[in-house]
């Protein structure tokens, strides 16, 4: 009895500490964000946890590269954050999916407080409250007015004036641009030419989202205005504009808050200023501009909505905010009372912003806005890059966008029951018939008649050994091969997880697509030009490697570089050189050859050649290198016995070098051909599909269905008809170049 009570002592004794710190443990909030600098919200957070001691943050710093894939990836997959930011084009497209909660009653206290709502709700229900804002304002460049004989502490404030600065300035030298218009990518162009149709009263839908109004005379109006802009700007990508003007050769841009502290650092000798943006006359219109918002959000899977509130109220603070404002000075604050605030009253350039907030507007709060901003950018590369009529462009874009709304008005339903059944038991002859192929040409031979292979007990050591492979096969290799399957034939919210089966209704939306057959087109152009190209470089390489030449060790290392190095650094150092300003014009502007107008990858015809040009030069090489292993392998006798038969060169290579080298070639063509169908970081990374879809290729067409569009059954379906071309592309390349019988007996 005194053993028993010592050791229920020694029980109770370890359990009740235990039990006191589970009772003291702090409430855990996951925070994601995006605008904040990491250290600055970091020593906010631990002020909040000062503050809150029974409340815990683990903060996570997002990139806005890759934040928004990120945020989907983690709700998709169940583990989504608690509070997240999100900005305002986002909003919608998560709230219709159902996985925000709604913060209509948390937020009323502060309607008066705060402005841009309109970026926080979705039909009527707000899904965040505001904490930063960004927006889009005038910069000029003081001393290029001062040169064209203009007042360097007046910018234009009315489109006739922006007209006629634009021209003056334009007209100093060739190589000086009044005015710069963004192009070939997808946010910023209806960024900078929204604010032209908002000023002049236009809206682009009506009240409840049925119908666009892009083709009212409001929009005609501005685009008219927008396009004579065109003979006196620089038209080119984003980043290409803040560059030149930072060298001082653009009078002016439409751009945000980043260029604050990045022009002093590209060029601190700049005399630039900021002004509102223009309205289209002294007595009519407004000064509108683009109103981005970033808001805070709590996901519904948040076990602490509460402690999540809480924090959100503390970051949302404008003491908070404010910090934020002043540290980093590339975003304004939401809250009204900031107009007061003492910085802006140092701070004029920072004040321009925070006004020109106050009359931004913010885009419509759609669910396809992704899509729509798309369609609004197509519009913007058309007029420019295309030179398409303004009303011939606004009219096939209205049509365009109309279909996108309807499209969201209705749901999805079962194709054709018959066609559905029809077409699944084609795939599955289809399916019983390469089994039985491939089994009976990788299968073992049938044995002699006559003859029994003698009976063995069968090793259960080799499944033992075999299995932490298997099981990882079945997870991340069959696993998430049916489950796409089924889902190319639902209608499927891969956030909330919610299936409707529709049939093969996906797979007719995928090839009815004009955006699929132009990204087919496009892939089978990329694969049918660069194939070729990259065997017969790699090829040619190869022989002449397997020279006796010197150096040949450092040449191999130099061609297999590029083929080590990440594709992404590849294709950003080929954005550079295909620049207006970068060496590949350089070389042509020496040989007085034209570059072509307005550059390489903002050229519909010649952005996807010159992805191509890349991709040979950064692939070759490892073809290059197989194809040095398999002429080492050839033996020297039937070089002499050729030479002795009086071959030549060209006839050893043809008669020798190749049937000897036909199986690594038939593996080169066939492993090229599946990367060439699959390629997608060249283009996410240097052109994102543009201009005008001409870079599309079938798995950037894919990815952005399923993860900006959130169509996850017609993603799929694209997956499954991408798998099936390829397949067909393989197997008429293995029937082409498979090695002759003669070759296999030898062998």
């Amino acid at each position: 009895m005194r053993t028993m009570r010592l050791l229920w002592a020694l029980v109770f004794l370890f359990l009740l500490p235990a039990k006191a710190w589970a009772a003291q443990e702090p409430v855990k909030i996951r925070l994601w964000q995006l605008s904040a600098a990491e250290e600055l919200m970091g020593e906010q957070i631990r002020r909040f946890e000062d503050l809150h001691p029974g409340i815990k943050v683990e903060f996570q710093q997002l990139t806005w590269e890759h934040g928004y894939d990120k945020i989907v990836t983690s709700i998709a997959a169940g583990n989504a954050p608690d509070v997240v930011e999100l900005g305002s084009t986002w909003v919608a497209s998560f709230a219709a999916t159902g996985v925000l909660e709604d913060l209509t009653e948390v937020a009323e206290p502060l309607l008066d407080e705060h402005i841009l709502w309109e970026s926080a709700q979705y039909q009527g229900t707000l899904y965040g409250i505001p904490w930063l804002a960004g927006t889009r304002v005038l910069f000029y460049n003081r001393d290029l007015f001062a040169q064209a004989g203009l007042d360097p502490e007046k910018p234009p404030g009315t489109w006739m004036e922006l007209l006629d600065t634009a021209r003056r300035i334009h007209a100093l030298s060739e190589d000086t641009y009044g005015f710069a218009i963004f192009a070939g990518e997808s946010y910023a162009p209806w960024q900078e030419f929204m604010p032209f149709a908002w000023s002049n009263g236009a809206q682009l839908m009506n009240r409840d989202q049925q119908k666009t109004l892009l083709d009212s005379p409001e929009f005609l109006d501005a685009l008219r205005f927008y396009r004579s802009l065109g003979p006196y700007s620089l038209v080119d990508r984003q980043a290409q504009v803040n560059t030149l003007f930072a060298e001082g050769r653009i009078g002016m841009q439409i751009s945000g808050g980043w260029n604050l502290p990045l022009i002093p650092r590209l060029n601190p000798q700049l005399d630039f200023g900021v002004g509102m943006l223009p309205r289209p006359a002294p007595n009519r219109g407004t000064q509108a501009s683009f109103a981005g918002c970033e808001v805070f959000s709590v996901l519904k899977s948040c076990k602490h909505p509460e402690a999540a509130l809480e924090l959100i109220r503390f970051l949302i603070d404008e003491k908070q905010v404010m910090e934020i404002v002043e540290v980093q000075q590339n975003v304004v604050p939401t809250t009204l009372s900031a107009l007061k605030h003492p910085f802006f009253e140092t701070h004029p350039l920072h004040r321009h912003f925070l006004l020109q907030t106050h009359s931004a507007v913010a885009p419509p709060s759609h669910p396809r806005w992704s899509r729509i901003q798309h369609e609004l950018s197509v519009l913007i590369d058309k007029v420019f890059l295309k030179s398409v009529e303004p009303e011939v462009a606004l009219r096939e874009q209205a049509q365009a966008i109309e279909e996108i709304l309807q499209r969201q008005a209705t749901p999805k339903t079962w194709a054709d029951p018959g066609t559905s059944v029809a077409v699944l038991l084609f795939l599955l002859l289809l399916g019983v018939y390469l089994h039985r192929k491939l089994a009976r040409q990788l299968g073992a031979p049938f044995p002699a008649e006559g003859y029994s292979e003698p009976g063995r007990s069968f090793d259960y050591s080799t499944l033992f050994f075999l299995s932490p492979w298997f099981v990882l096969f079945l997870l991340f290799g069959i696993y998430p091969l049916v489950h796409s399957f089924l889902v190319s034939f639902c209608d499927y919210d891969f956030l909330s997880g919610r299936f409707s089966f529709v049939g093969l209704q996906n797979y007719v939306d995928a090839i009815r697509s004009a955006q699929f057959l132009k990204a087919l087109g496009n892939t089978l152009f990329f694969a049918l030009g660069t194939i070729p190209f990259t065997m017969s470089l790699a090829l040619f390489c190869a022989v002449l490697l397997s020279q006796r030449i010197p150096l040949r060790g450092i040449f191999q290392a130099g061609l297999f570089l590029p083929v080590a190095t990440s594709v992404i650094v590849v294709a950003t150092i080929f954005t550079y050189l295909y620049a207006p300003d970068g060496m590949v014009n350089g070389i042509l502007s020496r040989l007085r050859i034209p570059p072509p107008d307005p550059s390489w990858l903002l050229n519909p015809k010649l952005a996807l050649p010159a992805i191509m040009f890349m991709n040979v030069w950064a692939s070759f090489g490892y073809y290059t290198i197989l194809f040095v292993a398999g002429l080492q392998s050839i033996p020297n006798t039937l070089y002499e016995a050729a030479h002795i038969d009086g071959a030549n060169a060209w006839q050893r290579f043809w008669n020798v070098t190749l049937p000897q080298i036909k199986p690594i070639l038939l593996f080169a063509v066939v492993v090229n051909t599946i990367y060439s169908f699959q390629v997608f970081p060249e283009i996410f990374t240097m052109t994102g599909g543009g201009p005008l879809g001409s870079t599309s290729t079938i798995v950037y067409h894919l990815y952005e269905l399923g993860f900006h569009d959130f169509d996850m059954g017609v993603a799929s379906a694209v997956a499954y008809i991408l798998f099936i071309i390829v397949m067909g592309f393989s197997i008429l390349q293995m029937r082409l170049l498979r090695p002759s019988e003669a070759y296999s007996e030898e062998a």
